[in-house]
């Protein structure tokens, strides 16, 4: 008996501890898991009175939504298979490939509330400037490594660089997409500086930037008040404060515990199309402030694990990967942080979606592409780089 229980003791200190099962891998699905599930429902919530009105068919959004999901999965299914390095090989042809479709949106997209930025195709869209945030940090990810002594060492890798950059952005603000080519200055700008950028060319991108995106403010009417409004919510509540003010109600009346799912008042007609881009504050109404402390701490679990991805394909070697992993988590990071400061009044309007929970086809299906290349990023990186392949991710690569 007593043999019987010490060796069931042994066994049982040999079991693996909490933290070795919960690694990035299981966090990154568990949390994205959850977060299309819930992003799902509340769509269903929230649309359905707004459906309902306007194409008399009370389950139209949900069901859009879904058949993208499917799509979305084998996009995932399919990505996750590819390695990485027909990703990085052929970056540049996706590049070309990305700089086509949004050529191609502002001469034959849809023009929805004065912008041109989905491509329509037998009823199904998409929006070209999504495909481009991956796109991006993809090239950005490879060119800093193939190129890595002049980016670090010269100027030369940094103007290089700016030509593809600036092509791409200038195409999505001529959609206009301000959102778009904030996310996506913000995240190539990130992995150019992981890459050991000399802090004069990083403050000159910076600067550029910045002032590139204060001119695209100061020009356009519209974009200023937008800036202007959040800071006082009460001023024109029926001009350029409605959104904003019916979405802080909305959280008002959640409570802590919310009014209760598909209770919500706000998603009658009161704030414009709850179901996009003012997902969240739909979500503080009806599952109050738990439900919003329940859904930043998936988003938080999403992004960290992404990063740990990242972090641990640094650590063995494998920069591309590694650039890479941390570039789409700053993308996903941004995401959430300005749509959820635009939802709270924090941040001015803007059209950016809260991933896997805001509805858009586009949206859903390149999230869970980049989900799909964090996975493929994880299986690569496990060990350390071999040294031939060390030696091509230095810079040394003749390609």
């Amino acid at each position: 008996m007593k043999q019987a229980l010490r060796d069931a003791w042994q066994q049982f200190l040999q079991m693996p501890s909490v933290t070795d099962e919960l690694t990035a891998r299981r966090l990154l699905m568990f949390s994205v898991v959850c977060l299309v599930c819930l992003g799902t429902t509340m769509i269903g919530s929230a649309s359905m009175p707004f459906a309902a009105h306007t194409f008399d068919q009370p389950l139209y959004f949900i069901i859009r939504q879904l058949v993208y999901l499917v799509i979305g999965v084998l996009v995932a299914a399919i990505a996750v298979r590819i390695p990485l390095k027909i990703w990085f090989d052929q970056a540049f042809l996706l590049w070309i490939f990305t700089l086509g479709l949004l050529l191609l949106v502002l001469l034959v997209g849809a023009n929805i509330n004065g912008s041109k930025r989905w491509l329509s195709l037998a009823g199904v869209t998409f929006q070209p400037s999504e495909l481009a945030k991956f796109v991006m940090v993809l090239f950005t990810a490879d060119y800093v490594v193939r190129r890595g002594d002049e980016v670090r060492f010269s100027w030369t890798g940094f103007l290089r660089l700016c030509i593809p950059m600036f092509s791409v952005l200038v195409l999505i603000i001529l959609e206009p997409d301000l959102g778009a080519t904030v996310v996506v200055v913000a995240s190539m700008m990130a992995v150019f500086f992981l890459a050991g950028a000399p802090a004069q060319q990083f403050a000159v991108l910076f600067v550029g930037a910045f002032g590139a995106l204060v001119m695209a403010i100061l020009l356009e009417p519209y974009r200023l008040r937008r800036l202007t409004s959040f800071t006082n919510p009460w001023d024109d509540e029926l001009g350029s404060d409605y959104q904003l003010k019916q979405s802080l109600i909305a959280f008002g009346r959640g409570e802590w515990t919310g009014t209760g799912l598909g209770h919500s008042i706000q998603k009658l007609s009161y704030l414009p199309e709850a179901h996009t881009d003012f997902m969240l504050a739909v979500i503080g109404e009806e599952l109050g402030f738990l439900g919003i402390t329940a859904l930043f701490g998936l988003l938080f679990i999403m992004v960290s694990s992404a990063m740990r991805i990242g972090h641990r394909a640094l650590k063995n070697q494998h920069l591309r990967a590694g650039y890479l992993a941390y570039g789409m988590s700053v993308i996903f990071l941004l995401q959430i942080l300005v749509n959820g400061g635009m939802n709270m009044g924090m941040l001015p309007t803007k059209g950016l979606t809260l991933p896997f929970i805001s509805y858009g086809g586009t949206s859903l299906m390149i999230s869970m592409l980049m989900v799909a290349v964090l996975l493929r990023i994880d299986q690569e990186t496990q060990q350390p780089a071999p040294r031939s392949a060390r030696d091509a991710y230095d810079g040394k690569s003749t390609r």
